[in-house]
């Protein structure tokens, strides 16, 4: 996700301080996304559309799992994520979570508190969808999907809706979205590809 999550007493839009936690864009190198397939799906008649993306990763669906569920290492790996942290977890089994991600070259911070759903299994596919519980953002819905193809090989997809509080353009809040699903598609299955195995 390009747009960012960071909890303080306000709402609003966080500016970043220089050097803000050390992170603000010592990003990764840009996943690659070649062989990602990425569609926008509209949400009603709003004009807002959640950013689909999905890919083939050669690994079984025990370590792409394992990697999905590892939220505390996205900062990591994952695109323009500064914090995020497990709290613990619900009391319906899913996962309390709090990110941070930066934005805006790291000008702006913003941050959401989550709830990750536990999985619904049906039809071979584990969906993992999230809640949106508080932050400085108005929504931020994000569904993981994984299905095995053998025992060497899962499909994995997501599903990213963010909209921040900032008056910007739906077209490029949709553009954003798109890309930053594909982004954070690409980043795990780089993580699951490239990791030893038992290396998490």
């Amino acid at each position: 996700m390009r747009l960012p999550l960071a909890q303080r007493d306000s709402g609003d839009v966080l500016l970043a301080a220089a050097g803000d936690d050390g992170r603000s864009e010592r990003a990764q190198p840009a996943p690659d996304t070649a062989g990602i397939a990425s569609v926008a799906v509209p949400i009603g008649s709003t004009g807002f559309s959640r950013g689909r993306a999905t890919a083939v990763v050669k690994a079984p669906v025990e370590r792409v799992r394992a990697t999905v569920l590892s939220f505390e290492r996205y900062p990591e790996f994952m695109p323009h994520y500064k914090k995020c942290r497990l709290l613990g977890r619900t009391p319906a089994g899913g996962w309390d979570i709090y990110m941070e991600v930066s934005a805006l070259q790291g000008a702006i911070t913003m941050w959401a508190r989550i709830e990750i759903q536990k999985p619904v299994l049906a039809d071979g596919v584990e969906t993992y969808s999230s809640r949106f519980v508080s932050g400085n953002v108005k929504d931020l819905q994000a569904t993981w999907r994984l299905e095995k193809i053998d025992a060497r090989t899962t499909r994995l997809s997501l599903d990213v809706f963010l909209r921040p509080k900032l008056p910007l353009p739906k077209s490029l809040l949709n553009a954003e979205n798109l890309d930053g699903s594909a982004r954070a598609v690409a980043a795990i299955r780089a993580r699951v590809e490239q990791a030893p195995d038992g290396d998490r």
